[in-house]
């Protein structure tokens, strides 16, 4: 009897290590799996090809969005990314640290902003209304703008063109 308990806590530990290790280290593993499959230097915009059931990078694809990603690093030096919001179609732009957590998101429908943006993106506290201040030094922002139809796609693919990012 007192075995049985011994090994039903021994294994109630392992249970317990074993999902601190995955809730602390997987986020990470695939942070850079990410990256090392986009193949693109950091601080640079990947636009996504249209997304299609046979694109399968991620689990379920959503073909009525236009995707961009960029992997920043704000670890020496902050970058200012600008973009354009249309008001006829919802879009967003979404900031994750480098565990894959989303910690701010901009979207032109429940900000009301339409139109151009900008964002500094600093590691440093920063005071502006513009001005973010990263949760790590690296990690992903994600830019989507929905298409539901052909006529509209165009129009997203030319919104998604005017992405930037400029490394100050």
């Amino acid at each position: 009897m007192k075995k049985t308990i011994w090994l039903f806590i021994i294994g109630i530990a392992l249970a317990a290590v074993t999902q601190w290790a995955v809730v602390k280290y997987i986020p990470n593993a695939i942070y850079r799996i990410a990256v090392h499959r986009s193949g693109k230097e950091a601080n640079r915009w990947i636009n996504a090809p249209k997304t299609s059931a046979s694109l399968r990078r991620v689990v379920l694809p959503n073909p009525d969005f236009v995707y961009s990603a960029l992997f920043y690093d704000v670890s020496e030096h902050d970058i200012i990314i600008t973009g354009f919001l249309p008001d006829s179609n919802y879009a967003s732009v979404s900031f994750y640290d480098n565990r894959c957590q989303p910690w701010y998101v901009y979207n032109n429908l429940s900000h009301h902003r339409a139109g151009p943006f900008w964002f500094r993106l600093s590691r440093h506290g920063l005071k502006g209304v513009n001005e973010l201040q990263a949760k790590t030094n690296r990690g992903v922002i994600l830019c989507r703008y929905l298409s539901k139809t052909d006529s509209t796609y165009a129009q997203m693919q030319a919104y998604q063109k005017l992405l930037t990012v400029e490394v100050k």
